[in-house]
């Protein structure tokens, strides 16, 4: 629909002349997408508040049970989706929050965003050495508990931003920053741990080798370390 694509592309008066014709901020085309999501999805500030002021649902959802929230892409996108009214804590239709969709392509946004709700992050752990190995070469930052260092650093760049220190592309490139110097600190830590329990395996087995090779010994041969009647018949010659 043009409505859609017209907010996405940024023509304001179109918009507006839309809006002022009677067209619902709300209204959703074949493929469940509104003027908020458009608006949200391009980075259209300025239309996505119109939207708003004129009736428009900040927590529309499209048929996957989405907000205007799931589709950001920048920190100060989602910021102001959330001034507007956008509920970080919803749910889509397969129960996963806006911080954990946007997870794997927006880590950044993410992050921001469980500042506000509290959750956690994607777990990477494992207890296998294999696991261990494979994490320590993930590219996603492993926050199922994030720090308290870590989340002051957040906080202190949103602050930042809201009293116009900073700019917006500014405040997403800081917090890039701050999800890979989590990420390389976890990759050294996986490393470590995978080579450490890649260690421990081998001195287990070759352990376990020279108990075995002890206990032989001290038993004889596989019979047990009886001699057959044989052998001793052998020997009474």
């Amino acid at each position: 629909m043009a409505n859609i694509w017209t907010a996405a592309a940024g023509d304001f008066e179109r918009v507006k002349q839309l809006v002022e014709s009677g067209t619902s901020p709300n209204v959703l085309d074949e493929n469940s997408y509104s003027p908020l999501h458009a608006a949200a999805s391009w980075g259209q500030a300025d239309i996505l508040r119109y939207l708003v002021e004129k009736g428009g649902n900040i927590n529309l959802t499209d048929s996957d049970g989405e907000t205007p929230l799931f589709v950001v892409e920048t920190v100060g996108m989602a910021k102001l989706v959330v001034e507007l009214g956008g509920d970080p804590r919803w749910r889509n239709e397969e129960g996963t929050t806006p911080a954990a969709s946007l997870q794997e392509d927006y880590p950044h946004i993410a992050l921001y965003l469980r500042t506000l709700t509290g959750e956690t992050g994607p777990s990477s752990s494992s207890t296998d050495s294999s696991s261990a190995l494979t994490s320590s070469t993930s590219t996603q930052p492993d926050l199922e508990a994030p720090t308290d260092e870590l989340m002051t650093a957040v906080r202190g760049i949103m602050e930042r931003s809201e009293r116009g220190e900073i700019t917006e592309a500014e405040t997403d490139e800081l917090l890039r920053e701050v999800v890979e110097r989590t990420v390389a600190g976890q990759v050294e830590a996986g490393r470590a741990i995978g080579e450490q329990m890649l260690v421990d395996d081998e001195q287990g087995e070759g352990g376990r080798t020279r108990q075995r090779a002890a206990d032989e010994l001290a038993q004889g041969p596989a019979s047990g370390g009886k001699r057959s009647r044989e052998d001793r018949d052998d020997i009474g010659r």
